[in-house]
């Protein structure tokens, strides 16, 4: 290896200075793979010396006599020349030249073929090479970047925001009419998403004619699979060239900026034009997909997105999400789980400190976001498609986690073998445990708890007028409560109709006798048995007209009751029809709540068991119920079906009456059951083994 002479850099190669917290570091970017790599200031000096005639002794000695800082060693040298060559830093022979020149080609042919790259998390399709096509717009679009022109945006844009918030009642309308009802229209869904991919394709553009304005070259855009979520990208890996820390700030900040520019103007042509016009809808979903996803996404730092990018620039760290959860993982198994671990890196004590917040925030936050879009996702797939569809989402998602935190369940898994197995007395108090767990789960029989809500209701008993008539008199007090006697008629009604029909009988019956007088004095036996029979139906008319007349007296049903209805001085006189409700009673002391019971609780519970049940303002005390019946919900739509359990409740002279539409919490209390049996009904349910398909 001494006598090895290595050949220059390629003259190809971008080099640039990289100042980074005081501290200089030169970036080069290797051309044909689009790569950059990073070199102390020393490594730099000797890979300035390669010249193709010099050996590699010859170079460190020349580079030894010239530092007085540094001082390289062979070992050191060959380890440098050989990354240089690993990464094709070094002038390249024929046949080398030849073989990336195919390399080259091979991976353009799989850029054209929409080849992906990237993790199962992070799967880029290249599209297009946009430097030609910036290097013909830029000198068009210079003006942009003045400075007096970036103030005119910013008072555009605030402008733009202040009309919008003036026009809040309408912005939350037209919200629901786009968003919330978008479902209800045709392609409603699907236009919203191609909005926003027109939307994002300009944010893209923004990062990348900035990078092109700063000198950058932006050789790829493309197509874009974030945790299965499509998006478009663009590569922008030139700004680490920049040796200003602001223009790369810039360039992270242009796409934002520029979504928030196309929002300000949407929202003027919004308040202008309205959501049922296809321009007012476009303007309307730019306007809040630009906002939202530039303030709530792309500006957030714990997202690998443009707002992470900006906090680095501004750190002034290389790889501060990677190396964030590295050290803060690292700190966690030597702080918490007491494990023996050998730091990933060795930051500096502000790095440290940056490392542990930054970290800590990262994990925090992914876990519950990722938590929420899990528990959404299987809430979906346990609705519609049931238990053979849930125990495949329960697989990806473990795959998923899996990837996400690497070695952790290695690392748990040795932790719990050294905790629980790790000497003599703890494999014997482990196999107590266990022991006594199992014999637990199956001797102990607590009773199963299914927990609802409801709201009080009371038995109910509706007086309906049995003729037409106008009330003359009612049988309860101004607190609604009935008086009188027990055989004292509750509600009294004069009926016209049938007092005209009484006195047309009577008359009726008047005629009819003079009639049979008349027929009995001429002897006339056939008029005499056709009078009779008149006579005959005519009773009959009496008789159910009698019975109609006894009716108008509605007597009390039993049990005790108070009246649910008008004041009783508007009852009296109003006239009701026949079959009208006139009143409406309520069982003074009996309630029961009805709530409704999942259908995959409903198999724990049967009709006597009891239940209890607290009610919120009613003080500390506990109602005792009983199940009454069980009966299914009307069909509702998809597969998911409920039941309303109606539960009877128990009142005694300790404790008041609970008044009506009162809700209270529900705990049904089923059979005794093995401790096991609790565990295998939560998995059931969580599984929706009840839906097999």
């Amino acid at each position: 290896m001494a006598d090895i002479i290595p050949p220059p850099l390629r003259e190809e190669l971008k080099i640039a200075k990289l100042v980074q917290m005081g501290e200089l570091s030169y970036v080069i970017k290797e051309p044909d793979k689009q790569s950059f790599y990073h070199f102390e200031p020393a490594q730099y000096e000797l890979m300035s010396l390669f010249n193709g005639s010099r050996t590699l002794i010859q170079v460190i000695e020349l580079f030894n006599l010239r530092s007085s800082e540094y001082e390289y060693d062979l070992e050191d040298a060959e380890e440098l020349y050989d990354s240089c060559r690993e990464f094709q830093l070094l002038t390249r022979t024929r046949a080398e030249q030849n073989t990336a020149l195919l390399e080259k080609i091979s991976e353009e042919r799989k850029k054209k073929l929409l080849q992906s790259q990237g993790s199962a998390l992070f799967l880029r399709f290249q599209l297009v090479d946009p430097n030609n096509f910036f290097n013909k717009i830029i000198p068009k679009l210079r003006f942009i970047w003045d400075p007096r022109v970036i103030k005119l945006q910013i008072v555009f844009v605030f402008c733009a925001f202040l009309a919008v918030l003036f026009q809040g009642e309408r912005f939350f309308d037209d919200f629901n009419r786009v968003y919330l009802q978008a479902h209800q229209h045709d392609f409603g869904l699907l236009s919203i998403w191609l909005i926003a991919l027109f939307a994002i394709a300009i944010h893209e553009c923004g990062h990348g004619l900035t990078c092109k304005y700063f000198g950058g070259d932006v050789h790829e855009m493309g197509f874009l699979l974030l945790a299965f979520q499509p998006c478009l990208y663009c590569n922008v890996n030139d700004a680490w060239l920049f040796e200003e820390k602001r223009h790369k700030i810039y360039v992270a900040i242009a796409g934002v900026w520029v979504e928030l520019l196309l929002a300000a103007i949407s929202g003027f042509v919004w308040l202008i034009v309205d959501v049922a016009n296809p321009i007012g809808y476009v303007a309307f979903v730019l306007l809040t997909i630009g906002t939202a996803t530039s303030i709530l996404v792309n500006l957030n730092p714990l997202l690998k997105f443009d707002g992470y990018y900006i906090l680095t620039d501004l750190l002034e760290i290389r790889n501060l999400r990677q190396n964030s959860i590295a050290w803060f993982s690292y700190k966690l198994k030597t702080r918490l789980f007491r494990m023996d671990e050998e730091a990933p890196l060795t930051p500096t004590t502000r790095e440290r400190h940056v490392y542990m917040v930054y970290g800590c925030s990262v994990v925090v936050y992914m876990f519950f976001m990722l938590s929420f879009i899990a528990i959404l996702g299987y809430n979906l797939v346990s609705a519609q498609f049931g238990f053979i569809a849930n125990l495949v989402f329960i697989w990806l998602v473990f795959l998923l986690v899996k990837k996400l935190t690497g070695d952790w369940g290695k690392t748990l898994k040795n932790w719990s073998r050294e905790v629980f197995w790790g000497s003599t007395l703890r494999r014997k108090l482990s196999l107590v445990a266990v022991v006594l767990t199992l014999i637990l789960m199956v001797f102990w029989q607590p009773r199963i708890r299914v927990h609802s809500t409801g709201a009080v209701d009371a038995p109910t008993h509706i007086v309906y007028a049995p003729e037409s008539g106008f009330i003359s008199q009612l049988a309860f007090d101004n607190q609604r409560e009935l008086i009188g006697q027990k055989n004292q008629p509750l509600i009294t009604l004069n009926s016209y109709e049938l007092e005209l029909a009484g006195i047309e009988l009577r008359s009726a019956e008047n005629m009819l006798i003079m009639q049979q007088q008349e027929s009995l004095s001429a002897d006339d036996a056939i008029e005499s048995q056709r009078l009779r029979i008149e006579q005959s139906l005519l009773n009959e008319k009496l008789l159910s007209l009698n019975k109609q007349y006894t009716s108008l007296e509605i007597q009390k049903p039993e049990g005790d009751w108070l009246v649910d209805s008008m004041p009783k001085q508007s009852l009296l006189g109003r006239y009701f029809g026949s079959g009208q409700p006139i009143l409406t009673l309520v069982a003074k002391k009996q309630r029961f709540i009805d709530v409704i019971v999942d259908q995959r609780d409903v198999y724990l519970i049967s009709q006597g068991d009891r239940g209890l049940i607290r009610f919120s303002g009613v003080g500390p005390a506990i109602y005792d119920a009983h199940i009454e019946s069980i009966s299914p919900v009307a069909k509702l739509d998809g597969i998911e079906q409920s039941l309303i359990v109606r539960m009877s409740i128990m009142t005694d002279n300790n404790l008041q009456t609970p008044p009506l539409g009162l809700s209270g919490d529900v705990m049904i209390l089923g059979q005794p059951t093995p401790l096991f049996m609790h565990f295998v009904h939560t998995i059931r349910k969580i599984l929706r083994a009840d839906l097999w398909l």
